[in-house]
């Protein structure tokens, strides 16, 4: 058998690509603007950036790890287009940029254009909201890579802002506060671990906990919250001196990056967690200092500001309809201490 036949018969299908492609394209150039020049399809994307004097440009790559597996098990995917989007605009916003511009990546053992534009229409949906251009992207099907009904999604982010408004925590002083603005759950860290306290304690994701109101799979699946609306009026009302996307490492591992080398007292106790963590850390026994440094608990991003300005700083992102609290100290050394109040 020759030609594309041949590759047909080899695991991968030029049809099936084209079938996702023309299902995707729709919601892909919905998210144009002015500033993207020529459509969905070209091999590069291009992007008009303009109205900068001296524009810097911030970009950010990332996945959803492990938490394409629990879409897979509940059958529902358009969760982990916003992950992607969100998560990729927040790491944007942390230096100061707004992010602008968004490209996905998706390689699969065996591609289902179904599934495959349910993801694109969600980051597409994602991107819209932020106001964000889905320029382009990737979908690369590779049996032997990857096993019958394995996928893995990435993005990429970029955003500029000007040289003066990059935000690096070099004005960061002790005693200025931290502002702990809410997560919508796990977001998209810690998932092979939330997974296994699932299987070891025998559950199902259509199982409803003591202490959850929805089925597990529901829960986990919660997409991770942008930042954008939050971080935007922050910074039109109070001196924002750092900031930190609380991922991967929790708020001991993510937070000093915002510090320029001061380190922070926080108190856990100062902030509401959701129940989701509670299920994790009594199901699994998990240590509280593990639990710190593989979730977020409850804190998807912080910012830090001069302590007279920490009470205006709370109020301003709750009126932009997130919940915030002042959640520690900056302190001489490095490093993050939990205390109790």
């Amino acid at each position: 058998m020759a030609g594309g036949g041949a590759y047909e018969s080899s695991g991968v299908s030029i049809e099936r690509g084209e079938r996702a492609v023309r299902m995707m394209r729709a919601a892909v150039e919905g998210t144009h603007g002015p500033q993207v020049l020529g459509g969905a399809g070209g091999f590069a994307g291009l992007y008009a950036l303009s109205g900068y004097r001296e524009p810097v440009l911030a970009s950010t790559v990332d996945g959803v790890g492990t938490k394409v597996l629990v879409a897979r098990a509940v059958g529902r995917y358009r969760p982990l287009g916003e992950d992607l989007v969100n998560h990729c605009a927040n790491d944007v916003l942390a230096v100061g940029a707004r992010p602008l511009l968004f490209l996905d990546y998706l390689g699969t053992g065996r591609l289902e254009p179904e599934v495959a534009a349910e993801l694109v229409e969600a980051m597409a949906g994602a991107c819209s909201a932020l106001g964000v251009a889905l320029v382009g992207g990737e979908t690369a099907e590779m049996p032997g890579l990857y096993a019958a009904g394995d996928f893995e999604i990435v993005g990429a982010c970029v955003g500029a802002c000007e040289r003066g408004e990059v935000v690096t925590g070099e004005e960061v002083r002790p005693g200025d506060a931290v502002i702990g603005l809410a997560s919508s759950g796990l977001h998209t860290n810690g998932y092979t671990l939330a997974r296994s306290v699932v299987e070891d304690s025998g559950l199902s994701y259509a199982d409803i906990p003591e202490g959850l109101n929805r089925p597990l799979g529901e829960t986990y699946l919660e997409p991770h919250r942008p930042y954008l609306r939050e971080v935007g009026a922050l910074r039109s009302e109070v001196e924002v001196r750092g900031m930190a996307h609380i991922t991967g490492g929790g708020i001991p591992g993510n937070l000093p990056r915002a510090l320029g080398g001061f380190g922070a007292e926080v108190d856990p106790a100062s902030w509401e967690e959701p129940p989701v963590f509670g299920f994790i850390r009594a199901r699994g026994g998990i240590p509280e200092e593990e639990m710190r440094r593989v979730f977020n608990l409850g804190v998807g991003f912080c910012a830090v500001v001069p302590a007279r300005q920490a009470e205006r700083a709370v109020g301003v992102v709750r009126e932009a309809g997130c919940a915030a609290w002042r959640i520690g100290t900056v302190v001489e050394g490095g490093g993050v201490r939990f205390v109790s109040s």
